[in-house]
């Protein structure tokens, strides 16, 4: 069986005291900031946890240090052609340190 259609429209208004006014402002502002800070800690983080690692893996094996080479010897958009090859492909300008640290990473352990 169909509803009827209402006849009236009733309307609920709820008021906040200075009180709750002043809770829900508090409430509000402390959203803010942390959607605020958190990506932007986190971001500081990554990068962070990045460098480090870069500068751990340049100080203590030395297969990074190609890889910042390349990029500054490249401009930006710019392919060189003699980079680093790998079983005959010729990698784009950059890319060899990186092929490098990941061949380093991927070779089985020697006992």
């Amino acid at each position: 069986m169909p509803k009827a259609k209402p006849t009236h429209v009733i309307v609920h208004r709820i008021e906040l005291q200075e009180k709750e006014r002043d809770m829900v402002e508090a409430y509000v502002g402390g959203t803010v900031v942390k959607n605020a800070v958190v990506p932007a800690a986190i971001v500081a983080g990554v990068g962070s946890a990045a460098y480090l690692g870069y500068k751990i893996g340049k100080a203590a094996f030395g297969w990074t240090e190609d890889f910042v080479e390349d990029i500054k010897a490249t401009p930006a958009g710019a392919y060189a052609e003699a980079v680093g090859a790998t079983d005959g492909g010729v990698l784009p300008a950059g890319l060899g340190g990186i092929y490098k640290t990941l061949a380093w990473l991927t070779k089985p352990m020697q006992k």
